[in-house]
């Protein structure tokens, strides 16, 4: 059951072409899909919207002739919104509330416990992630947990940029409004979430446990999920979004991947350097004010080989490969994504975080954050990211890693070399 909400706007990607071709600025000169011509054969004639075009565009290029953006901005239908990416990656948008709020309840739908939770019309939710950008608000001061609740059913806990100089007092504090505001949900950056489940076992606190957790805005390593695991009970959902796009992607309860695709259409561009993987490419449907058609997320996934044990239809996805931006080069010359180094370093007991960094060709750095109350040893991961990458990384310990400028922790990163450039580039 889809969630009942006017939008007026397009809501079919043959509709979205035609749209966007008469009345968006951006779009206007294109060919217009033909009679009887097939939606996606139609879309294959616009070209890819990446940041830089977006930057480029924004905001009257993108905007409905037909519509007063000045009159939205006064009146609070819209806003202006800073995505989270890293500083080279970030780009301004439009947000409009009512279409985030319908698409996302409509994603929540795709996994047995979120659909049940997201039932009830009077849902309540807690937000853990970067104060700096959680949605369109920000929240870096110390503001009482009264002007952090939105609307009354949403808390941001967050006050602090960086989750690892948490003082215990932060940590207590976070768990005291998550146990007063009893929310069903727990929206979290899973960096941020295992931190502050570690703290929360450090200081001997257990926490509000929420019907579901549902994860986003970056990476969800395994050596992350494990220690959110630890501490709470509720199932966590890996979630796949941009604050450009919505709400694309759910893990089911058998976790795979599907597509939340009443809102937006999706392609799986091959790329030659990516083997079976793919970038992904999505067409928002249904935003009546952000009209972006073949936006390049620079996200990489992998389609799944057989149909989910869910009965869901649509597109599925076995995985989430990582940001092309993240991958690095191993000794072979082959692109390594950051999912398939996770996967090589897993969850051993005593590791909480970790970064991978190529400093040069056959250089590599792996940098671990360990669990002090576990013996971490560090040999079995060496060996097999040697394995994977070809040459053994320089293995040391460090207390904490950096927060980017985002917020946001990369866990793989090839200082050396531009790698979405390089995949890109091969034909």
């Amino acid at each position: 059951m889809a969630v009942s909400i006017e939008l007026a706007a397009p809501t079919s990607l043959l509709e979205v072409l035609e749209h966007c071709v008469l009345k968006v600025p951006h779009y206007r000169g294109r060919e217009l899909p033909q009679p009887g011509e097939s939606a996606e054969r139609a879309l294959a004639r616009f070209p890819l919207l990446g940041k830089a075009d977006l930057r480029r565009a924004f905001p009257h290029g993108l905007v409905p002739s037909d519509r007063s953006l000045a009159n939205a901005l006064r009146s609070g239908e819209v806003s202006f919104v800073g995505t989270s990416g890293t500083s080279g990656e970030r780009v301004q948008v439009l947000w409009h509330q009512p279409w985030w709020d319908a698409q996302e309840l409509d994603g929540f739908r795709l996994h047995a416990t979120m659909a049940e939770v997201v039932a009830s019309s009077q849902r309540r939710e807690a937000v853990l992630t970067t104060p700096v950008c959680s949605g369109n608000l920000c929240h870096v001061a110390a503001l009482p947990m009264e002007e952090r609740i939105e609307g009354e059913r949403t808390l941001f806990l967050n006050q602090t940029v960086d989750p690892t100089r948490w003082r215990d007092a932060d940590v207590l504090r976070m768990a005291d409004e998550l146990e007063r505001f009893a929310p069903d949900s727990l929206e979290a950056d899973p960096a941020y979430l295992a931190w502050f489940a570690w703290r929360l076992e450090t200081l001997g606190r257990t926490p509000f446990q929420p019907r579901f957790i549902d994860v986003s805005y970056e990476f969800p390593t395994r050596a992350l999920l494990a220690r959110i695991e630890r501490v709470f009970r509720a199932p966590v959902v890996d979630t796949y979004g941009s604050t450009e796009c919505g709400f694309v992607f759910s893990a089911c309860e058998h976790g795979l991947y599907h597509h939340n695709h009443a809102w937006s259409h999706v392609e799986l561009v091959p790329l030659e350097r990516l083997g079976d993987a793919s970038l992904l490419v999505v067409t928002p449907l249904g935003n009546p004010w952000l009209n972006l058609v073949r936006f390049d997320t620079g996200d990489v996934v992998r389609a799944s080989a057989a149909s989910c044990a869910c009965g869901r239809e649509g597109v599925v996805l076995e995985r989430i490969e990582g940001r092309l931006q993240d991958f690095v080069v191993a000794a072979s010359g082959a692109l390594v994504s950051v999912a398939s180094v996770d996967r090589a370093i897993g969850a051993p007991r005593g590791l909480l975080q970790w970064r991978l960094t190529q400093l040069e060709a056959q250089r590599f750095e792996l940098e671990l954050v360990p669990d002090e109350r576990d013996a971490l040893d560090a040999a079995p991961i060496s060996t097999k990211l040697e394995t994977l990458l070809g040459v053994a990384p320089a293995v040391r310990t460090v207390r904490c890693l950096p927060v980017e400028a985002s917020g946001k922790f990369r866990p793989c990163r090839a200082e050396h070399l531009d790698v979405a450039a390089l995949a890109r580039s091969a034909r």
